[in-house]
Order: structure tokens, then sequence, then C-alpha cells
């Protein structure tokens, strides 16, 4: 499926499954675990979405949120989140294929959508979370700088969450090592939080 024209003309090309997970993700109250307990029972995101509430009823811990499920599942706006797939230059890495990140496939409740603007390689395997504080002092800063710089260096991944305080300043010390840093954002791409590091974002990205 082709949706949206950007970037030069560009759309993004979707497969059925994929238009039918990020269906099921967005779903609101429908995560990982059940996520995955669903397509246990059905066999695909496509079978979900065809699924009876009588059918729904019997997949472990969702019972009576069956019938508000089936309704919510009627009207997901994929062509809308296709869209700000397109706008925000963001592509997917979906669980199971072999570009998911594998560190990421051995925890428990890996989500089975990733929405991923720059890229991943195999060797972020070699990767190291520093997160910290937001309120933190002078100190603290050099400190977060210094040790994601060094990590850097040494051929370590900085993972962190692009945060105010110890997480900007851990993406800011990979940088400047010229090395690889990667964010986790728990409010999306569409909006980059805080405002202020939208630059260090697309840094990030870039990087």
């Amino acid at each position: 499926c082709r949706v949206g024209e950007s970037h030069g003309g560009r759309g993004v090309n979707l497969s059925d499954d994929e238009r039918d997970l990020i269906a099921l993700n967005l779903v609101t109250g429908i995560g990982p675990r059940l996520t995955a307990s669903l397509l246990a029972r059905f066999g695909s995101a496509s079978a979900v979405l065809r699924a009876s509430a009588d059918e729904l009823r019997e997949v472990p811990y969702l019972g009576s949120k069956a019938d508000a499920l089936t309704r919510a599942l009627a009207n997901p706006d994929v062509a809308k989140e296709c869209e700000q797939i397109v706008k925000h230059g963001v592509h997917l890495r979906v669980l199971g294929r072999p570009d998911y990140p594998a560190n990421l496939t051995t925890i428990d409740d890996a989500p089975h959508l990733l929405f991923v603007r720059g890229t991943i390689e195999k060797y972020d395997e070699k990767a190291i979370a520093i997160v910290g504080s937001r309120a933190c002092t002078s100190y603290g800063k050099r400190w977060a700088e210094r040790i994601g710089e060094d990590l850097a260096r040494a051929g370590w991944t900085i993972v962190s969450g692009l945060a105010r305080g110890i997480d900007a300043c851990a993406h800011r010390g990979a940088l400047k090592a010229k090395g690889r840093t990667l964010a986790v954002l728990a409010g999306g791409l569409s909006k980059i939080y805080p405002p202020e590091h939208r630059d260090l974002a697309s840094e990030v990205a870039a990087s």
C-alpha cells in the first residue's frame, strides 16, 4: 500500500500485515502482552481484525474488554498514521523479522512494532544505556557527557531517552565522539519532547 506524498514525492510502502499491525497498535489498551496473546490465538493481525467479540473473549487477559475492543478495532485510522509516518521520515521494524534489533527480542513484552527515524545497525547490539535525573547538577552533566563520549569512542552505542539533564548529556557525549547513539522516546516521533531538544533529536537520527 502506498500512502501519502512527501519527501520529494515519495510515499510509504506498507504490506497488508504492517497496516494490520498498525491498526492493532492504534487501539488504546493493546500493549505488547495482549498483542502477543491475540496473535498467538488468531495467527495474524488480519485475523485479529476479523475476529468476533465471542472469539475475542476467549483470549487470556481480554475477557469483558472484548466488546469495547471490537468497536475500537472497527475504526483504526491507519491512513492518518501512514501520513504521519511519511511526514516524519519514519520506517517500521517488525518483531520476528531479521531487521528487528536482536537484543530487544530477548526482553519480556518486546514491542511488535518499532517506529524508527535514522538507522539501527547490526553493531548497535553492543549498546549501553545512560539515563538519569532531569534536575541534575552541573557535575552530573559533565560526567554523563564524558562517560557517553568515552564509551562511544570505545565502540559502544549509547542509548538514552532524549530527556533534559543526564539523558541529553549522554547523547551529546556520543555525538562529540562521532559515535552511535539511539534515543528511545516515550511520546513518539511526531512531537519531540522537550521541544528544545528538536535539534538534538535530528543529530541523533543523523548519527
